[in-house]
């Protein structure tokens, strides 16, 4: 655990050390008429339950282990942690983009950690978001959610096929994103970044049923 608590310390750190940006996010993207009034990611589409090895990158510390994922119903998905060696380190819900925590250990009961889940994983898994604007740059097209969270805007970016690709959550610029690696159709290779802090998580899909 003293591995963990020392992790942990860097990333409250981290948070206190947010610099604030004047820039406009879509400042490089169009408007356009919006094409959609709502928006699904593919991969939520059956998504029922999957395993996933995580791996948190934080200020040159390393937190590894196994996350398991499951649908309850429509925006109602539950997400446990498991150690490398199998024990059980959080369980808690996401209950229309809030979170519910069911269990945690002690070094990860903490606001600042719950709400950098609670937005990361709002993110990764809400379905028939309600569409604010859309935007274009050349063969990318960029729709802007209505209302996610507080007085930041969520952003799902799409390539010329119409894959989901990114998904970033901004003010004034960027402070998280999850770049889809290889496709959008299931959940494979995905990566959290947090802004200009030095915290990326990392998942592995290990099966999908």
């Amino acid at each position: 655990m003293n591995r963990l608590s020392s992790f942990l310390k860097f990333i409250l750190i981290g948070f206190m050390l947010i610099q604030v940006s004047c820039a406009s996010f879509t400042k490089s993207f169009e408007p356009k008429e919006k094409t959609v009034e709502t928006f699904t990611p593919a991969y939520l589409k059956d998504f029922q339950e999957a395993s996933f090895k995580i791996s948190i990158e934080a200020f040159e510390n390393h937190f590894g282990g196994i996350m398991v994922a499951k649908k309850l119903k429509r925006n109602h998905y539950r997400f446990a942690f498991l150690n490398e060696f199998g024990g059980k380190m959080m369980d808690f819900e996401i209950l229309n983009r809030e979170l519910k925590l069911n269990y945690a250990v002690e070094q990860l009961n903490r606001k600042i950690i719950l709400n950098m889940l609670e937005k990361d994983f709002s993110m990764l898994f809400s379905e028939e978001v309600l569409i604010k604007n859309e935007f274009a740059q050349n063969e990318l097209r960029m729709l802007e959610v209505e209302k996610f969270s507080g007085n930041k805007s969520l952003f799902y970016e799409l390539n010329q096929a119409g894959n989901l690709q990114k998904i970033t959550l901004a003010k004034n610029k960027e402070k998280a994103s999850i770049t889809l690696i290889n496709n959008d159709k299931h959940l494979s290779d995905i990566e959290i970044s947090h802004g200009d802090l030095p915290i990326k998580i990392y998942l592995h899909l290990l099966n999908n049923q």
